[in-house]
């Protein structure tokens, strides 16, 4: 180490204050609600490798952590200083943009000449043009209907403004007063961080920067192999699902095998699902991708609470990811709703790092963060008005030592909701209601967390809703060692009236002026058994309105009885309640088996994969490598139909998969 201890330990606060501070400039000097409100915006520095060598915790997303502005320099060519890059491209940048309305700023910092970082921020813009408002539709086919992409290009040159960039980015956009808001607080965040980056060089010297900066770097690699020399060594496989593509009801399948080794972790994601006809891919052009193991780098800064938060924390981390799978699809596929695939891909490696540490992970939490906006005429410009509504997360998963989170995921905890009064005062709406949702959360020793449920009126003729990331409506979020799984979401449209419909996932939808949108969230995931929940825990949730006191007697074996105004355990009635399910529960040994290493899938899944089964999904993958790219989801859904005629009902293995491969290829 080229830093004493205390020195480094004064440089990380430095380093900390400057890109948090970034931040709260966004925060602070932004235009739009998702933004100001709800903190889709990130900051951080990079070295001038391209590694961010700190990245803020505590304001705006956390996601991008591992990930690297090399290839966006790379493509923009020679930088000066007074230079900023901006960039939303995804293929050109390596998935640094992971979808196009991700807009990127970064600037390149010099002293006497010598590049000596780059500080950079992104926000998530209202409108980069596309489909429709707010650009993100999950039934775009490919990445042009999704907006203007804007490969690296410099956004001011020395010093100097750079207008021709600024007059194509407003022509291309359906709110660009909005938009340049939000990139003109990004500039104003990349040029203080400039400045106090000089200061701290002026204090400190070129030379002892250069040094902190990769001494927090190699610390930061060393915890995180500490971290994974806890996990036993082995190879560790799991799956989970996204509820379908759009365009057909069969479940797009994320599949991992996890491998363990002395301080090292390769995911191998060769046997997920190829990449699919609509948005949910995610472009990494086969390079490792933070989005991909987001849960990974969660466990190692909850693990080690004092790791230096950096990029070198995903050094012992590699993947293999073949090209044409949904996590490295080839252009121009969609990404719009790549977020998705980040939220699911959470759960599949923290699942299977429960079967190494079942005690140290939690149970899957909502696994959805579905972005609804709602857009609405401007009369007086001919132009649209769009606010995000509110990002809906859900409950997060149950852990050994802690209930879930209420109404939020841990995939998604950095997003913050929207103030009703500040979304009332952006755009005609009126919330009717935005609470918990009781008797959502699986139960457990530690249950999952509750869902939300979200009503808003439409107030507006020619008023539109979109609302990608809907998930989590067909296959439950699953409960761990012995917990429940979580309760599915659902889309209502005016619920508890005589035009109450129910609706599916939401692409765009049309309601007219009175109409009530409800979209209620997935609940978390339950950890342990709960016939071992404390029964005063039962009793307060009971109390607080979140369970219903059949629920308390059915799922958790409590017995209550009011007294007052209030539910009280009634001790004596509960413990031979609780003895005689136990004994019904392990009766039942041939129905605990089906939840493999005492995971709860619910129902939902453990029917599908009576049919469609681990063995014959994989051996499915395999041979779609034998296809190029483009043609390989039409294969799969091919496939679908045709085990469904010619074995219905019938578990698949490898050698039906294989029959079945056969057949269609000598139809041809």
């Amino acid at each position: 180490m080229r830093t004493d201890p205390a020195t480094l330990e004064i440089m990380r606060s430095y380093y900390n204050a400057i890109a948090g501070g970034m931040g709260h400039i966004i925060e602070r000097t932004s235009f739009t609600t998702f933004v100001k409100e709800s903190a889709d915006f990130a900051t951080a520095l990079a070295a001038p490798s391209g590694e961010f060598f700190v990245y803020p915790k505590t304001v705006g997303v956390t996601i991008f952590l591992g990930l690297s502005v090399a290839k966006a320099v790379e493509s923009v060519g020679k930088l000066e200083p007074g230079d900023i890059v901006i960039t939303n491209d995804p293929y050109t940048t390596d998935g640094l943009a992971t979808h196009l309305p991700d807009v990127h700023v970064f600037k390149p910092i010099f002293a006497d000449g010598e590049l000596i970082s780059y500080a950079w921020a992104f926000v998530h813009c209202s409108d980069v043009g596309g489909l429709v408002p707010s650009s993100i539709s999950p039934e775009a086919t490919d990445i042009h209907q999704e907006g203007l992409r804007i490969p690296p290009v410099k956004l001011y040159r020395r010093g100097e403004r750079n207008e021709d960039v600024y007059t194509f980015l407003n022509a291309n956009s359906r709110v660009p007063r909005l938009n340049e808001g939000d990139v003109h607080a990004m500039v104003a965040a990349v040029n203080t961080a400039e400045q106090r980056m000089l200061g701290l060089i002026g204090k400190f010297g070129t030379q002892a920067v250069r040094d902190s900066i990769e001494d927090l770097m190699d610390q930061g690699e060393a915890r995180a192999r500490g971290v994974i020399r806890q996990i036993p060594d082995g190879t560790y496989a799991f799956a989970d699902y996204l509820d379908d593509d759009m365009l057909s009801d069969t479940p797009v399948r994320l599949a991992v095998d996890l491998t363990v080794e002395d301080g090292n972790i390769t995911i191998d994601f060769t046997k997920s699902d190829p990449q699919v006809r609509t948005a949910f891919n995610l472009v990494t052009n086969g390079k490792k991708h933070s989005f991909l193991y987001q849960g990974l780098i969660n466990f190692m800064i909850s693990e080690d609470p004092f790791i230096p938060v950096n990029g070198a924390i995903t050094r012992p981390i590699s993947v293999i990811s073949p090209v044409g799978t949904l996590v490295n699809p080839v252009y121009p596929a969609a990404v719009g709703v790549r977020h998705t695939i980040t939220m699911r891909m959470y759960n599949v490696v923290l699942g299977a790092l429960a079967q190494a540490i079942p005690d140290r992970i939690p149970a899957a939490g909502a696994g959805q963060s579905a972005i609804v906006v709602l857009s609405t005429p401007d009369e007086q410009t001919g132009s649209r008005n769009m606010a995000v509504v509110q990002p809906m997360g859900g409950g997060g998963g149950g852990q050994s030592d802690m209930d879930g989170a209420d109404g939020i995921d841990h995939a998604s905890g950095f997003l913050k909701n929207t103030p009703i009064e500040s979304l009332e005062q952006h755009i005609d709406i009126l919330v009717k209601r935005y609470e918990f949702l009781p008797d959502t959360a699986g139960a457990g020793k530690s249950r999952g967390g509750q869902a939300i449920r979200l009503d808003f009126q439409i107030v507006r003729d020619n008023s539109l809703v979109t609302a990608r990331g809907m998930e989590r409506l067909r296959f439950h979020p699953w409960g761990l060692a012995g917990g429940s799984a979580g309760a599915l979401g659902r889309v209502v449209l005016n619920p508890g009236t005589d035009r109450e419909r129910e609706l599916s996932k939401i692409s765009v939808l049309a309601p007219q002026p009175g109409d009530v949108v409800s979209i209620l969230s997935p609940g978390g995931g339950g950890w342990g058994n709960p016939l071992q929940r404390e029964t005063a825990s039962v009793e307060n949730d009971v109390n607080a309105g979140l369970i219903a006191p059949e629920a308390a007697k059915s799922e958790y074996g409590v017995e209550l009885r009011r007294e007052g105004a209030s539910w009280k355990t009634d001790e004596g009635a509960t413990a031979v309640l609780r003895g005689r399910l136990a004994a019904e529960r392990n009766a039942s040994a041939a129905a605990a088996e089906r939840y493999r290493a005492k995971i709860d899938f619910g129902e939902a899944r453990l029917a599908y994969e009576d049919v469609w089964t681990p063995e014959a999904s994989d051996a499915l993958a395999l041979l779609l490598y034998r296809l190029p790219p483009t043609q390989r989801a039409a294969r799969k859904q091919r496939v679908h139909e045709e085990a469904a005629s010619a074995y219905p009902g019938t578990a698949l293995d490898a050698s039906k998969v294989a029959a079945i491969w056969e057949s269609l290829a000598g139809s041809r």
